[in-house]
């Protein structure tokens, strides 16, 4: 399934962005509560970079 949503992420530049992620799964140790994380392309230099995502984000890859 891919993803759809939009999210508000800051990129490496430091810049704020509105991007769509290319792959979110969830990230979490033993026994705790985890986060989940997005994979994201800056539009501005291309590369790649994860970032947080909302808890209620459906996982896509």
């Amino acid at each position: 399934m891919a993803c759809t949503k939009p999210v508000k992420v800051k990129t490496p530049a430091g810049t704020e962005a509105t991007l769509v992620p290319k792959k979110v799964w969830a990230l979490s140790p033993k026994g705790r509560k985890g986060v989940k994380i997005g994979l994201f392309q800056d539009p501005a230099s291309g590369k790649y970079f994860r970032a947080k995502v909302p808890d209620d984000y459906p996982e896509c890859s």
